[in-house]
């Protein structure tokens, strides 16, 4: 008998932004070890890395797709509020201190003879005192955090403070950002695009409400680059490495001149699927039937899922509104079947090594549950609470129904987008599978 393909609970619960929660992530194995996994939600939007994403104030013929408070900016109210607040865990923290100095003063003083100090009275004192230090330690953490206390500018830790510690409390994160020294330092190099001999160094809008707790500054796009006058907006991996890391088309994949379709990959999904950067995923989208491979090429945080670029929206169909504000630019309102592929494998090669297994039929109907639990979700208005597809599969198949779930059409048709001739084969088995209601299979 041919290899089966197994699927697998990932064991942590996902997220889609704000919109899904108690997400399942399935991992599949297959034949030859092959392997995918398998979600379902909307399109998380993450505009970072996208050359019109952030722009200064101070140019009002831009219009940037995303605001600076997305970028990690404040303003000066902004500022002033977190700082009010530092102040007062300070305080709070000097307290606690203070304390805890008392009881161990009090813990010394020599014993009354006529009130000998009980075992029990000393294990109080002692609990107390860890109370406090638990404290002490938990207020200490909040006050690092929020002040970015001995931290460089990528969050490691530094033997000095921030060049504004205590009077900022923000940092720079969706944009490209330098000091002016940095800046200064950065060795001149030859601009490719320019009809003459042009060097270059990075160029910073020194706009004082643009320095960030570490003395840095935006990095502004030149007119060689494809957001002239935009900030220049980061991704975890170098696409064009003949390029600085501070020019935007370093962030653009090789060759381009613009952002292609790109994915966030989270540490949670890292730690459960196994997937790297620039694995590939296969979106399909129920409504219509669009479909769409893309490379992981950003990083985020977290058990998320479905985090993805403009390219990717609007290559799915998604429709931009510039006219609109927040998120009413991007109605990310449409469902969509998410496969990943570890270990650098393509959609067509790993499902055709599925197409080989005695149970591929089911395949496409295990796909289906995974878009029902989130479909359904959303019509009940219990998005918090997405219900776990494997249950729902088994349910289904002790049921012997042979009714098709209700997303398995559109999910075989996008199979068939994907470069490979597993629904070739799964027809020739069972050619009468895409036929009315009901699945003409044993299974």
């Amino acid at each position: 008998m041919a290899d089966t393909i197994k699927p697998k609970r990932a064991t942590q619960k996902f997220s889609c932004g704000g919109d899904f929660e108690n997400l399942t992530v399935v991992n599949f194995l297959g034949p030859g070890g092959s392997k995918l996994c398998a979600y379902s939600c909307n399109m998380n939007l993450d505009l970072d890395g996208e050359p019109q994403a952030y722009a200064p104030f101070s140019k009002p013929q831009l219009r940037p797709k995303d605001n600076l408070g997305n970028a990690c900016w404040k303003s000066a109210t902004d500022n002033t509020k977190i700082q009010v607040q530092y102040e007062a865990g300070k305080k709070a923290l000097a307290e606690l201190e203070q304390k805890k100095a008392d009881l161990i003063a009090e813990a010394k003083l020599p014993p009354d003879p006529a009130k000998p100090a009980s075992a029990s009275a000393k294990a109080a004192t002692d609990k107390a005192i860890k109370d406090l230090d638990d404290q002490i330690a938990k207020q200490k953490k909040h006050l690092r955090a929020i002040s970015f206390e001995h931290t460089d500018a990528n969050g490691n830790y530094s033997d000095k403070n921030p060049k504004n510690f205590e009077k900022i409390f923000w940092k720079w994160c969706g944009v490209v950002a330098l000091t002016p020294a940095q800046a200064k330092n950065e060795p001149k190099y030859l601009e490719m695009m320019a009809p003459t001999v042009t060097l270059r160094k990075p160029e910073l809008d020194t706009t004082s409400y643009y320095e960030d707790v570490f003395g840095r500054f935006p990095v502004v796009q030149s007119v060689f680059e494809p957001g002239t006058d935009y900030f220049v907006s980061p991704v975890s991996s170098a696409g064009n490495t003949r390029y600085r890391s501070w020019d935007q088309r370093y962030y653009l994949p090789n060759d381009a001149y613009d952002q292609r379709p790109f994915g966030a990959l989270s540490g949670g999904l890292i730690a459960e699927t196994g997937l790297k950067l620039n694995d590939t995923v296969f979106a399909i989208r129920f409504d219509t039937g669009d479909t769409l491979s893309f490379p992981f090429r950003d990083r985020g945080n977290g058990y998320k899922v479905a985090e993805c670029s403009f390219a990717a929206f609007t290559g799915l169909g998604g429709v931009y509104h510039p006219e609109n504000k927040g998120a009413a630019k991007f109605p990310n309102d449409f469902l969509l079947l998410y496969l990943a592929f570890p270990g650098g494998q393509s959609p067509a090669s790993t499902l055709s090594k599925f197409s080989t297994a005695s149970n591929a039929a089911e395949f496409p109907i295990m796909l289906s549950f995974i878009a029902q639990a989130t479909v359904d979700a959303k019509a009940k208005g219990k998005t918090k609470s997405v219900g776990d597809p494997i249950a729902l599969f088994e349910a289904w198949k002790k049921s012997k129904s042979t009714v098709k779930p209700a997303q398995f059409d559109v999910i075989v048709q996008g199979l068939s987008g994907a470069g490979s001739d597993f629904v070739e084969r799964m027809m020739r088995k069972h050619p009468n599978l895409l036929g009315g209601n009901k699945l003409e299979l044993k299974i």
